[in-house]
């Protein structure tokens, strides 16, 4: 809240980039790398709550696990 306050912006939107400190830090290096799937956005990537496991994660945005 207090972020939110200070940048004068709604707690909802601090709160959805916040989240993304919680990616899977093979999809972060492939988004630095520029390695991402097609079409995938800043807007796709907070649309809604992330899932906790990383596994979710690479199967929402169209990452394939390599496991």
């Amino acid at each position: 809240a207090e972020i939110a306050r200070a940048n004068r912006v709604d707690g909802s939107y601090i709160s959805r980039f916040i989240d993304l400190t919680l990616l899977a830090p093979d999809i972060v290096d492939a988004i630095l790398d520029g390695k991402e799937p097609s079409g995938l956005s800043i807007a796709k990537l907070t649309r809604r709550k992330l899932p906790c496991e990383w596994v979710e994660q690479r199967n929402l945005f169209g990452f394939i696990d390599k496991r």
